[in-house]
C-alpha cells in the first residue's frame, strides 16, 4: 500500500482504522483489514476495492449494456457529447475554474472515470495531492493505466460515493463532475463529500441537466425527471449556489463547508 493513501484511509462502514492483513476466506495477502469490525478489502488489483462483489446499478438490462459500452469507450463518446456544449475542454474548464486551488492542497474526486480531471489539475496546480473513487471496475483500470502513461502519482480506490473510505476532515478541495444524477442516494454521497472535507473546504458538483438527459435517454431508455440536488445541501452550509452551465446542457452546485 503507498504512503500516499494508507494513512487517510478508514473502514467506509464503520469508519475503523486499517491495517494491512491477510483474507482468511481467500488467502490473498494484499489488502486491508478493519480493526473495529474485522471486514477484510482486497487490493490485488493495485488499488484498495471496497465493494466486494457490489457496484453500480442499472435500471434495464438496456441500461447496463449501454453503460458497461460507455465505461470501456468513455473518453470518445464523452467528447463527442461535449461537442453540444462546446467541446469536451471547455466543459471541464467551466466547471474546474470554479476549485479553489493552493499549492500542496489534497483533492478528491468522487467519480474520477478515466482520471482526466487528475491531469487538468496536474497542469493548473502545484504540489497536488490526488485522489479519487470510482464505482466501476472498468474506470478503475483504465484510470489506472491512464495515471501510469500521464506519469501522475494519485491514491485511487474502488469504492461507492455514499461510503467514502476516507477519515474525517481530509481534503481541502472536493469535487463531482458527471453522474451524480445517477445515484440511488445523493443525499448521502453529499452528505460524505461534506464529511471527507477540512471545514472551509469548497465543494462543486455539477452534472448534465434534463435537457441533456432527453437526449441520453434516447439511448438508455426511459429516466426518472432530472432535479438537480442542490435542495440535498444542508443549510448549515455556506454560500450555497447554482448556476446553468454548458449551453443550458448541465448544472453546477457550489458550497463551503463549515
Amino acid at each position: 500500500m503507498e504512503e500516499i493513501i494508507a494513512g487517510l484511509l478508514c473502514c467506509p462502514h464503520c469508519r475503523g482504522d486499517l491495517a494491512s492483513g491477510r483474507n482468511e476466506e481467500t488467502g490473498s495477502s494484499a489488502g486491508l483489514t478493519c480493526y473495529r469490525c474485522g471486514r477484510h478489502y482486497d487490493c490485488n488489483d493495485g488499488y484498495p476495492n471496497f465493494l466486494d462483489g457490489s457496484g453500480l446499478l442499472y435500471r434495464s438490462r438496456r441500461d447496463k449494456f449501454i453503460r458497461t459500452v460507455y465505461a470501456r469507450t468513455y473518453t470518445p463518446v464523452t467528447n463527442f457529447m461535449f461537442l453540444f456544449c462546446g467541446g469536451a475542454a471547455s466543459a471541464r474548464n467551466e466547471v474546474m475554474r470554479r476549485l479553489k486551488l493552493k499549492s500542496g492542497a489534497y483533492v478528491l474526486e468522487t467519480g474520477m472515470g478515466y482520471g482526466e480531471n487528475f491531469l487538468w489539475l496536474k497542469r493548473h496546480m502545484e504540489s497536488p495531492n490526488l485522489f479519487g473513487l470510482d464505482i466501476q471496475r472498468e474506470m478503475m483500470a483504465n484510470c489506472a493505466r491512464n495515471l501510469d502513461r500521464w506519469g501522475i502519482r494519485a491514491g485511487i480506490v474502488r469504492a461507492d460515493a455514499v461510503q467514502v473510505p476516507f477519515r474525517d476532515n481530509t481534503f481541502d478541495v472536493v469535487f463531482h463532475l458527471g453522474a451524480i444524477n445517477l445515484f440511488s442516494d445523493k443525499k448521502s454521497a453529499i452528505e460524505e463529500m461534506i464529511r471527507v472535507s477540512k471545514p472551509g473546504t469548497h465543494i462543486v458538483i455539477a452534472d448534465e441537466t434534463e435537457k441533456a438527459g432527453r437526449l441520453f435517454n434516447l439511448f438508455t431508455g426511459p429516466a426518472d425527471r432530472i432535479i438537480p440536488p442542490i435542495d440535498l445541501i444542508p443549510e448549515s452550509m455556506k454560500n450555497i449556489a447554482m448556476e446553468t452551465i454548458w449551453r443550458g446542457y448541465g448544472y453546477v452546485i457550489e458550497f463551503d463547508t463549515v
